[in-house]
């Protein structure tokens, strides 16, 4: 009688196995396709991290300058000397004052620079933009932008001529 319930729970087993592969074949299919569509979208995950990744680069590029005099900046080629600064001012027609106020630096840091010989060793790149930029200015954009100061006409201390037989 053992070995007939014995036989009986094998056959009980094997059917039921039988049927739950039956019930599982739609399950597994379902699963199969959807761990397809979950590496693809992992894959699609992947390559827009990549994407998004080099989308700052582009932008920068794209509202860069064309590579020219600012470009020298950003390597570190660029550079002044203390006479470049002097003859820079005077062909703006600014004031030791006007022109630190425009170079974002103090006063007797402009006039240490006047007084370098050879070149300016300036440390902050900020400053070395500016000054770049300055160069590139010309007298008639910095009253178009307001930066040049608005200078009164000086009152002559020298009397007229006919004032002076006059007096």
């Amino acid at each position: 009688m053992s070995t007939l319930i014995k036989e009986l729970k094998t056959e009980i087993a094997r059917l039921s196995r039988k049927e739950i592969r039956k019930a599982l074949v739609p399950i597994q299919r379902v699963n199969a396709t959807q761990r397809s569509l979950i590496a693809d979208l992992r894959r699609q995950v992947a390559t827009l991290e990549k994407q998004l990744k080099a989308l700052p680069k582009q932008v920068a590029s794209a509202d860069a300058p064309p590579k020219g005099k600012s470009a020298a900046v950003d390597s570190g080629r660029f550079w002044i000397t203390g006479k470049g600064v002097y003859k820079l001012r005077l062909r703006l027609g600014l004031t030791q004052a006007a022109f630190a106020k425009l170079a974002e630096v103090s006063l007797p840091t402009v006039v240490k620079w006047e007084s370098t010989k050879g070149k300016v060793a300036i440390r902050r790149k900020a400053t070395l933009a500016k000054l770049q930029e300055i160069r590139g200015m010309k007298k008639r954009d910095l009253k178009a932008s307001g930066k040049l100061p608005a200078g009164k006409p000086r009152k002559s201390r020298r009397k007229a001529k006919g004032e002076q037989a006059a007096s």
